[in-house]
């Protein structure tokens, strides 16, 4: 079980065990160094598959016009990216994730809420000092359909130690001002894994669930840049995305103020269910994720080994649009 340890003050601010957990994992990030790309092992001739192009299949499942954004170039692209403090990207790297100073509790099992908040603060901090080793794209998910219909510029970053798998998005619109921070903490220690997701606010982090759960079916989605040229670095994408898609089944913590949303109905198409089930690889898909599930299939992601025939593409049409 986890433990029930909570943040007490959650409206007033960061709880006083968050600033104990805080000092430790500071402390530890001086005493015990962090490195950049320790670990996943590269492939031996150094090759990594590259994300394919972005192209929508035509499957008549979008509700909306694929974009595909010939207004914003790659030069514009560059230059919105760069508004983040050019010192924080571009990095080089061996490996795709930063490795985290093992946890102050080696007993640990089922990480307090406090320090699954401690992670998340000292992800950003690792991201603002430069220390991270982050990909930055257009992302493919955010962009199409009737999400925000214009470019939505994602920093995404990938952590891990013994207990934990963490992951930074700091994110903006491309008209957007200011960059927004998110992040998940999956805790390692319990079975299943479970997932925490957060938007960092100046208060500190704030745990979410209900509007993440409408894309996040099963933790961190792989990443898929809307356009090939809206990367900065492709090869770099592509490894942290190979990560992601090692991640071991998890399941999604709802605080008591984020809860999980209407679902609609369960998919059971088995081309779909093989992976997405209760007993699966993933985590089962509702109505509610209609929104990821048209635009990763019609772009041809979905299922990842084939393209849908004709007729499965009609079921899965008529079950997206189905009214419970």
């Amino acid at each position: 079980m986890v433990s029930a340890q909570t943040n007490s003050n959650a409206g007033t601010g960061v709880h006083l065990g968050t600033v104990a957990n805080l000092l430790i994992l500071s402390l530890l990030a001086v005493t015990a160094p962090v490195h950049a790309g320790e670990a996943v092992e590269p492939a031996k001739d150094g090759a990594v598959k590259l994300i394919a192009p972005a192209v929508s299949t035509g499957t008549g499942l979008l509700l909306e016009p694929a974009l595909t954004l010939p207004e914003f170039t790659r030069e514009k692209f560059v230059a919105a990216m760069n508004t983040v403090g050019p010192e924080r990207i571009h990095k080089p790297w061996t490996n795709p994730v930063v490795v985290l100073p093992p946890h102050p509790r080696a007993d640990v099992k089922g990480l307090t809420r406090d320090e699954v908040k401690a992670y998340m603060v000292e992800v950003k901090h690792l991201f603002e000092q430069g220390e991270a080793v982050p990909t930055s794209e257009v992302g493919l998910v955010s962009t199409q359909e009737d999400v925000i219909r214009q470019p939505m510029l994602n920093h995404i970053a990938a952590f891990s130690n013994s207990v934990v798998r963490a992951y930074l998005l700091v994110q903006r619109t491309a008209s957007g001002k200011g960059w927004s921070y998110f992040s998940i903490v999956q805790d390692l220690t319990v079975s299943p894994i479970l997932d925490y997701f957060a938007e960092l606010k100046k208060a500190g982090p704030k745990l979410e669930g209900t509007s993440c759960y409408k894309c996040h079916s099963s933790g961190p989605l792989a990443i898929h840049p809307a356009r090939e040229d809206l990367v900065l670095d492709a090869p770099l994408a592509a490894a942290i995305a190979g990560h992601i898609a090692e991640q071991p089944r998890s399941r999604f913590f709802f605080p008591e103020d984020s809860p999980k949303p209407p679902t609609g109905e369960l998919l059971t198409l088995k081309f779909c269910a093989r992976c997405h089930s209760e007993d699966g690889d993933r985590g089962p898909l509702y109505q509610v994720q209609s929104h990821p599930i048209r635009v990763m299939v019609d772009f041809g992601y979905m299922p990842p080994n084939r393209r849908l025939k004709p007729e499965e593409i009609a079921e899965l049409k008529a079950w997206l649009a189905h009214k419970p």
